[in-house]
C-alpha cells in the first residue's frame, strides 16, 4: 500500500487556501495630466490610496496624460511614483494620438506599454489599444495580438484571468475580435477598461466587464477611483471619492464561465484587383511606402527599413535601432530615414549599406521629403547642394540638410508644436502644419517665414496631421473640427473655409486641379470645385466614421483612397465605387503609385499589396 503523504496534503491544501484568499486592489484610468487641475485629483487620490493597509497593488489603464506629451508623461509618473504599493500602467488614446515621441517615452519610463503579473493565483493582464497617431477609436498592434497569444499559453489550467485595456471591446476597437477570441481560450473572469469616464457595467460577446470613472473631478464632482474586492465568486466594486467612504456601484460573478462567441473575420478580400504580390511584415508601419525604380522600401516602428523589388522579394533590410514614423525619402539613389530619437541615416538605396548618419537633437516627427535646393548656401567642401532632405521636428523645428554630405543648410523655428504632416514643396515655398494651430509657408531657400495662417487655434484643431495639396495658386488643408480651407499660396490669406463638406485630415487634388477630393468624416467621399467650393459630387460610400489621415490618388480619372476600415476604396470616372480590397483589419496608409496601372499599398499591421485596377 502506497504512503500518504501528509506533508504534501497539507501543503496543497495550504496553497489552494492561500490562492482562495479575497484581495483588493486601486484602479486609476483616465487621469489626463495636462488637463486643469488633473494633479490635484490625482494626488488626492492617492492620498487615500495610501492611508488604506488593504489594498494589494493599482492598475492605472490608460489617458495618463491628456495630449501625451512627455513633460506630461513625466509628472504623471512623478505622481503616480508615490503610491507606497507597486502599480501596473498601459497607456491610452490620448497618451498615443499626439505623441511627441511616436509613444516610445511611454515604454522609457514605465518599462513596456503592457503588463502581465500574477497575484494569489489570478492573473492579470493589460494591453495597448492606443494607435500611434491616430485617433477615432483603438487598435491592438499586430505585434500585442502575437504577445497575448504566447502569454496565454503560460496560463495554469483554469486559471482565473483579469484582462485590462482602455477602449471598450466592442466597435471603440477595429480588431476586439482578435482579442476576444484568444481570451474566450482562457478562464476569463472579466475584462476591465476605461476610456468613457463611468461607472458602468458592461458585456463584451460574452465576457462580463465594467468600465471605471475617470479620477478627475469637477465642480460638481469629485476626484475619485475604483476600489476592486476580488472575492472568491465575484469582483465588487466601489466608488471612492472625497469622502473616502467605498460606495458599492457593480458586482461581476466569478461562479460561471464565460461563453464566448468565436468571431470568423477573413483577412483578406480581393474585389476586383489583380494582385501582383502580398506580403505580412507582422509589424506595425506608421508611414506609408515609398516607390522609387521599381523598388518599393516600408520602414516600421520597430526601427526596420526593408527594400523589396517589383516581384516582392527582399532585396535589403537595415535595423535604425530606433522607432520610425517617418516616411523615408530618396535622391540620387540615397535613401535617408530619421528615427523618433533624432537620427538621420543615409543608405544606398540599392544595397542596403549605411553611408553617413547625424544626430538632429530633435524628434524627428515628420514625413521626410527631398527638395532640389535652390539658395545660396555651399557646403563645407565648398560645393553647391543640390538634392537635399526636410525633416519637421516635435518642437516645431523644420530642418533642411544636404542629402549627400548631411551638412545643415537652414532651420526654422517658427512653429511651436509638433510637425508631423509631410510638407508641401512648391516654387521654392515649404507649407506644413503643426500642433500649435497654424499653418506655415516657409522659403525652402532660406528657411525664412513667408507667412503663417490659422482657421481655428485650437490645438485639437490643428492642421498638423493632413498634407496640404496646392493647385500652384491656393494651397488646401482639412481639420479635425471638420472645416476645408483655401489659402493664397503667395500671401497666406484665406480665400474660403467651408464646413458643408465635413472632412477631418484627408484631402486630395485632381492632376488638372479642378476637383478637390475629400474623404469625409463620417461614410461620404466629397468632391469639391476648389474655386467656389461647391460641392460637385458627394457619394455615400457608408465606410463608418472615419478620422485616419489619408491622401486619395487620381489616376485615368479613377479615385483610389484608404480607410479606417481596413478597405481600399476605387470610385470609377462615372462616380461609382467598390470597396476593392479588404487589407485587414487596421487602418490604411495612403496609397502609392508605383507605374501605369500599378500600385502600392499598406495598412498599420504591417500588409502590403502590390496591385493592378482591371
Amino acid at each position: 500500500m502506497k504512503k500518504f503523504n501528509f506533508t504534501v496534503f497539507f501543503l496543497l491544501l495550504f496553497t489552494a487556501l492561500l490562492n482562495a484568499q479575497p484581495f483588493k486592489y486601486g484602479w486609476l484610468t483616465d487621469i489626463h495630466i495636462g488637463s486643469p487641475n488633473s494633479e490635484e485629483y490625482l494626488e488626492n487620490a492617492i492620498n487615500d490610496i495610501n492611508k488604506r493597509n488593504d489594498i494589494e497593488f493599482v492598475i492605472v489603464s490608460g489617458d495618463i496624460a491628456e495630449k501625451g506629451m512627455d513633460n506630461e508623461l513625466e509628472r504623471s509618473k512623478k505622481i503616480l511614483d508615490k503610491l507606497k504599493v507597486k502599480y501596473y500602467i498601459i497607456p491610452g488614446n490620448h497618451d498615443t494620438k499626439w505623441s511627441e515621441s511616436g509613444c516610445s517615452r511611454f515604454k522609457e519610463l514605465w518599462g513596456d506599454d503592457k503588463f502581465n503579473f500574477e497575484f494569489n493565483g489570478t492573473r492579470f493582464i493589460g494591453m495597448n489599444s492606443g494607435i500611434p497617431w491616430r485617433g477615432g477609436g483603438g487598435h491592438f498592434a499586430s505585434e500585442d495580438i502575437s504577445w497575448l497569444d504566447s502569454t496565454l499559453n503560460t496560463l495554469k489550467d483554469n486559471q482565473e484571468l483579469i484582462f485590462y485595456a482602455h477602449h471598450p471591446l466592442d466597435s471603440e476597437v477595429d480588431n476586439w475580435f482578435k482579442v476576444t477570441n484568444l481570451l474566450g481560450t482562457r478562464n476569463t473572469k472579466a475584462v476591465l477598461v476605461g476610456h468613457g469616464h463611468v461607472n458602468k457595467i458592461m458585456d463584451f460577446n460574452g465576457i462580463p466587464a465594467a468600465m471605471g470613472r475617470s479620477s478627475l473631478g469637477s465642480a460638481k464632482k469629485s476626484w475619485g477611483y475604483t476600489l476592486v474586492d476580488d472575492q472568491k465568486d465575484s469582483l465588487f466594486f466601489y466608488e471612492v471619492n472625497q469622502d473616502s467612504i467605498p460606495k458599492l456601484w457593480g458586482v461581476i460573478s466569478k461562479l460561471n464561465k464565460a461563453q464566448i462567441a468565436k468571431v470568423d473575420s477573413t483577412q483578406f478580400i480581393n474585389n476586383g484587383a489583380e494582385i501582383l504580390w502580398q506580403k505580412d511584415l507582422k509589424t506595425t508601419l506608421s508611414a506609408s511606402i515609398l516607390c522609387y525604380q521599381d523598388k518599393l522600401y516600408t520602414s516600421s516602428m520597430s526601427g526596420i527599413v526593408s527594400c523589396f523589388d517589383s516581384t516582392g522579394k527582399k532585396l535589403w533590410e537595415f535595423n535604425t535601432n530606433g522607432t520610425i514614423c517617418s516616411r523615408p525619402v530618396v535622391a540620387d539613389n540615397i535613401l535617408a530615414v530619421g528615427t523618433i530619437h533624432g537620427d538621420l541615416f543615409t543608405l544606398d538605396a540599392s544595397k542596403g549599406t549605411i553611408l553617413q548618419t547625424v544626430g538632429v537633437g530633435e524628434n524627428i516627427t515628420s514625413q521626410l521629403i527631398t527638395i532640389d535646393y535652390k539658395g545660396d548656401k555651399y557646403l563645407i567642401d565648398g560645393s553647391k547642394p543640390g538634392a537635399s532632405i526636410v525633416i519637421g521636428t516635435a518642437s516645431g523645428k523644420m530642418l533642411c540638410y544636404d542629402i549627400h554630405s548631411l551638412d545643415i543648410l537652414w532651420e526654422n523655428s517658427n512653429a511651436k508644436g509638433m510637425i508631423e504632416t509631410k510638407p508641401l514643396f512648391v516654387e521654392n515655398k515649404l507649407v506644413y502644419g503643426s500642433w500649435d494651430g497654424f499653418l506655415y509657408c516657409i522659403d525652402a531657400r532660406s528657411g525664412i517665414l513667408i507667412w503663417k495662417w490659422s482657421g481655428n487655434k485650437n490645438f485639437y484643431y490643428s492642421p498638423a496631421a493632413c498634407t496640404p495639396v496646392t493647385d500652384g495658386k491656393y494651397v488646401y488643408v482639412t481639420t479635425p473640427d471638420k472645416f476645408t480651407a483655401s489659402i493664397d499660396l503667395l500671401l497666406g490669406k484665406m480665400r474660403w473655409r467651408k464646413e458643408n463638406f465635413p472632412g477631418w485630415e484627408s484631402i486630395g487634388i485632381s492632376n488638372d486641379h479642378k476637383r478637390l477630393f475629400i474623404k469625409g468624416f463620417t461614410d461620404k467621399f466629397f468632391i469639391v470645385s476648389p474655386d467656389n467650393a461647391k460641392i460637385i459630387k458627394d457619394i455615400n460610400i457608408k465606410f463608418g466614421l472615419d478620422t485616419t489621415p489619408n491622401i486619395p490618388i487620381e489616376y485615368n480619372n479613377n479615385i483610389l483612397f484608404g480607410s479606417k476600415d481596413g478597405y481600399i476604396y476605387l470610385i470609377r470616372p462615372d462616380y461609382s465605387f467598390q470597396p476593392l480590397i479588404f487589407t485587414g483589419t487596421a487602418r490604411v496608409l495612403s496609397i502609392q503609385h508605383v507605374k501605369d496601372n500599378v500600385f502600392a499599398a499598406s495598412n498599420m499591421d504591417g500588409k502590403v499589396i502590390v496591385f493592378v485596377i482591371k
